[in-house]
């Protein structure tokens, strides 16, 4: 079903991003180690991701960072705590690889094993390392014959966690294992680029090649074919004037218009449905924004007036610093203007175009105007 609240892993649901999907089966089934499934919030990075783990057969384990996100101060303890159940919840369902994984452990410093139950040490001397945690997984699946997969959902947000040299894993990874996978995928993207230093001479992941996928927005035709997709599966007549209507409120997004499409299903008019879309869509990324801000209170009101000339229509720099300013009635200086822009980039807030700045999604220009 190509409508849902949340992602699904419905095959049909990729209809519109086959080139993507391809580009992940090939990824699995070659030989290269790291693959980065890229793109703006609400993309379809995960269900992409999920789809093509379900299609490939292959033991994995997910983990989903956003709960990371979520933290005032995330820390190594909420990685490992976050592995310790997904480890655990693939042993279950994995009976066939579950001796091999808990053998495996069994000679790794920090590790409790406990029937199917797999926590860890986090601090203190004998903590355990991410890196030889992975590094049993890899022992694992070769003595088990097979190659498996750990995917990092959102993986920038591992870049909050204090001493962790995630870089510097996926390096040893890189170079060492040959039965293990690994795929990250991100929304900021620019955070994630910073976090794992590709450019950096002088950083571990330096010249190496990695696999990369990237999921931009759906044009308007592709939306408009998105929701009749959907409306087509479940026989539901919905007429054209309607779904234009949607793509001009939603435009590419295929969160909001998945959830749209959800809530006609539903039973809900045309109208209630897109308002109902709209209101939850503003109501999260204001969440999001004030997540975001709240980790940046000297910054806050600077942040926010940026974002405010960008949802009022500014595009570029010298605008958009000039409607900033008189909203603060204060002068920003140019250096320090300049690094707030940039790190909204970084963190997917607004995209870059030829002719200026422009925040990603129409429901970010609705949130934005809402922040106090």
């Amino acid at each position: 079903m190509l409508f849902s609240p949340v992602p699904k892993s419905s095959r049909e649901d990729f209809f519109d991003r086959e080139a993507e999907l391809e580009s992940l089966q090939r990824f699995l089934k070659s030989d290269a180690p790291l693959c980065l499934i890229l793109g703006l919030r609400r993309s379809g990075k995960s269900s992409l991701l999920r789809v093509g783990l379900k299609e490939a057969g292959m033991p994995s384990i997910t983990l989903d960072l956003r709960v990371l996100e979520e933290k005032l101060r995330p820390s190594y303890a909420d990685l490992l705590d976050l592995m310790s159940g997904e480890l655990s919840s693939f042993a279950s369902r994995r009976r066939g690889l579950a001796k091999a994984i808990l053998e495996a452990f069994k000679s790794v410093e920090g590790i409790e094993v406990e029937g199917l139950r797999i926590s860890f040490r986090w601090s203190g001397r004998g903590a355990v390392r991410l890196v030889d945690l992975l590094a049993g997984l890899e022992r694992a699946f070769r003595a088990s014959g097979t190659v498996g997969v750990v995917a990092f959902d959102e993986a920038q947000e591992l870049a909050a966690v204090p001493g962790l040299r995630f870089d510097s894993v996926l390096a040893y990874a890189y170079d060492n294992f040959s039965n293990l996978k690994v795929v990250l995928t991100g929304s900021k993207v620019g955070l994630l680029y910073r976090f794992l230093r590709f450019d950096d001479p002088k950083a571990p992941l330096f010249g190496r090649a990695v696999w990369r996928i990237e999921l931009p927005y759906f044009s308007k035709e592709q939306s408009l074919e998105f929701l009749k997709r959907g409306f087509e599966q479940v026989q539901l007549k919905v007429s054209e004037k309607e779904l234009v209507e949607v793509v001009e409120a939603l435009d590419g997004v295929p969160g909001w218009l998945s959830y749209y499409g959800f809530l006609r299903v539903q039973g809900l008019s045309h109208e209630a449905a897109l308002s109902e879309a709209k209101a939850r869509g503003v109501q999260l990324l204001l969440g999001e924004l004030e997540s975001f801000l709240r980790l940046r209170p000297l910054a806050r009101d600077r942040y926010a007036a940026i974002l405010y000339a960008l949802a009022t229509g500014a595009r570029r720099w010298s605008e958009i610093k000039r409607v900033a300013e008189a909203r603060l009635a204060e002068r920003i200086p140019p250096k320090n203007f300049t690094e707030l822009l940039n790190h909204l980039l970084e963190v997917g807030f607004l995209v870059k175009e030829n002719d200026g700045y422009t925040l990603p999604d129409p429901l970010i220009r609705e949130a934005s105007l809402r922040l106090q």
